[in-house]
């Protein structure tokens, strides 16, 4: 990604081993803490970045780079809502730097943002007016994800210096506008030298307020600037901290004859340090009071001393484990999960997290300090971790482990050189095959063979003559049919795209989507989930006797249930039981219906009529 005219964000791993050789380090852990650099790229690795760029939509701007720059972010590890930001850090020399340390919104879109710190690079040779300036900013709009106005923006700064505007910037971009809530400092006002010594710029974000602190320890850390917390401003973020480069045609442009200072390997951006906090949830969950732990909110669940089943909801939780053998349903959602206690007893069930297996996961563990983190990446946005607190990798077995209904991330967006695409069968063959890192395949309404590979495939079939083959069972794969279908052997997720289309799922645990009105989703031996889209009205549900344990998920009013004629001929033994997650309907000593959402009342309105 582009930061400026000529600079762009670079890292090692990304234009290949040749060009590797030949990158000046961006990122290196030096004793004095982790440089992040700037760096002119070598002539010889210009054109590997050009075509890289061009492969990922960047090619407008390929051709003007000259120079690449470091940064860190948890994009795909971690966001949070409010909490405790610091960073210590020592800002680089030379006009044309300009380091930061922000906040930005962790699903698609921009802004809000928070900027703890931007600060300018000293001149070389030629004092500017920015040396020593640095900003503190919220940037903030009316829109939400989907661009629709939904927040207000008249606001004013009850925390504005005297003598100040308390009202927002405001500055046109595009087709609306974007209000910022800033003030620049002076370090040398506080007998700072941000470019000789490290000094600690942090900021605390809460549902009333963003405060920013400066100081050269936390001793002296104070107070300079507050802000309101914006409408705009109240959804999870994730962390970035990045060298930014101006170069020429900028706006803060360097001098052509002090790039070599400005360069040099040991004018970076250093980092000693940084430090996140999350509030601990207020709202606390005591299942040994009787107290549900599915809740929507942020919240402190505690166990009991026995075994448990623990569901907790869409919140930011933080799961606590005191006895016994518990079972844990981990949904996959916009808000992160720490687990406190978890012991070789305790297992944990993944709804809708991208792993293929238990040994999947195991892969995953990664030991980060006294704690164990399972990241599951971002999608692109909303990056989803659980937290193990106080555990080491070895502790953990595959046994503790079950995905249930996985989904794979959208590669095709997430990943930034796949095409956005699909393959067609352009030499008309009739035949597509996938490759080994996953594909997406389209018979686009023609008879063709598709073969799956060994990657997350996504197949598209619209011919009701087209074949599927996935011989791999060691991935997720995913089914969009325009046409009745049965799922294909080794996949295990489908959606009904089209309306009337019947889906039907094998004998494993399916995950069966209806994204369309009048889509008909029919499951079978497995316990299945049966996902309804807000738009996809009157959806048929199939169920026969000795399907499983299923569950329906989404909008599950707008579905119609159709029993099978064993299924009807024991409805006498038929028990709704209202649990936290909806209603539960109990089909016999084997089978049951977990209707994600409705109470008993909503879930007599969509069973069959009786005679």
């Amino acid at each position: 990604m582009t930061n400026a005219a000529e600079t762009v964000f670079i890292d090692h791993g990304v234009l290949g081993e040749e060009a590797d050789a030949l990158l000046p380090k961006v990122h290196e852990i030096t004793p004095e803490g982790l440089a992040l650099r700037t760096v002119a790229i070598p002539d010889d690795v210009l054109p590997a970045l050009r075509d890289y760029m061009k492969a990922t939509r960047q090619g407008n701007q390929a051709d003007k780079i000259r120079f690449g720059t470091g940064e860190i972010t948890t994009a795909h590890t971690w966001s949070q809502t409010y909490g405790y930001f610091e960073i210590e850090a020592r800002i680089p020399r030379g006009r044309g730097r300009w380091p930061a340390f922000w906040l930005t919104y962790a699903g698609l879109g921009w802004p809000p943002e928070i900027d703890f710190f931007e600060a300018y690079g000293e001149g070389i040779g030629r004092p500017t007016k920015k040396d020593g300036r640095f900003n503190t900013s919220v940037h903030f709009d009316a829109r939400g994800e989907g661009r629709e106005e939904i927040y207000s923006t008249d606001i004013e700064n009850p925390y504005a210096d005297p003598g100040t505007d308390p009202k927002p910037n405001e500055r046109p971009r595009g087709d609306r506008s974007v209000y910022t809530f800033n003030k620049y400092q002076d370090s040398a006002e506080y007998g700072a030298d941000i470019y000789s010594d490290f000094h600690i710029f942090a900021g605390t974000w809460t549902p009333e307020k963003v405060t920013f602190y400066f100081g050269k320890d936390r001793d002296s850390l104070r107070e300079i600037y507050t802000a309101p917390t914006a409408e705009d401003v109240h959804s999870p973020m994730f962390l970035i901290a990045n060298d930014q480069f101006t170069a020429r045609g900028g706006w803060w442009p360097a001098p052509e004859e002090t790039l070599e200072q400005v360069l040099a390997p040991e004018n970076a951006y250093m980092i000693r340090r940084i430090r996140v906090r999350a509030f601990e949830p207020e709202l606390q969950l005591d299942m040994a009071a009787g107290t549900s732990a599915y809740d929507d909110r942020d919240s402190v669940i505690l166990d009991t001393p026995g075994d448990d089943t623990i569901a907790p909801a869409a919140g930011f939780d933080v799961i606590t484990l005191t006895g016994g053998a518990d079972l844990i349903h981990l949904q996959r959602g916009k808000s992160n999960k720490i687990i406190r206690g978890f012991d070789a007893d305790d297992r944990i069930i993944f709804d809708s997290y991208p792993f293929v297996d238990a040994k999947d996961v195991m892969t995953r563990l990664t030991q980060v300090g006294a704690d164990v983190w399972l990241p599951s990446g971002a999608d692109p946005g909303w990056p989803s971790t659980v937290i193990f607190r106080d555990r080491d990798v070895a502790d953990f077995s595959a046994d503790q482990f079950e995905s249930r209904w996985p989904v794979s991330l959208d590669l095709w967006r997430a990943e930034a050189k796949r095409s956005r695409r699909p393959e067609f069968d352009i030499d008309g063959d009739g035949r597509l095959t996938g490759g080994p890192d996953g594909s997406w395949l389209n018979d686009q309404g023609r008879a063709i063979e598709i073969t799956g590979g060994p990657g997350h495939d996504r197949f598209v079939i619209a011919s009701r003559e087209s074949n599927v083959v996935e011989p791999s069972a060691g991935s997720i794969d995913r089914i969009d049919t325009m046409i009745p279908l049965d799922l294909p052997a080794n996949v295990e997720h489908g959606v009904a795209r089209r309306p009337d289309a019947l889906l039907r799922g094998g004998s494993g645990n399916d995950r069966l989507e209806a994204a369309s009105p009048r889509a008909l989703l029919q499951g079978d031996e497995g316990d299945d989930l049966f996902v309804i889209a807000p738009n996809a009205t009157n959806v048929t549900i199939r169920l026969r006797a000795g399907d499983g344990h299923d569950r329906i998920r989404g909008a599950a009013s707008q579905a119609l249930l159709a029993m099978g004629p064993g299924l009807l001929a024991r409805r006498s033994e038929w028990r709704l039981t209202e649990v936290p997650e909806g209603t539960l309907l109990t089909l016999g000593d084997d089978q049951s219906l977990l209707i994600e959402g409705l109470d008993e009342t909503a879930v007599q309105a969509i069973l069959p009529a009786t005679d």
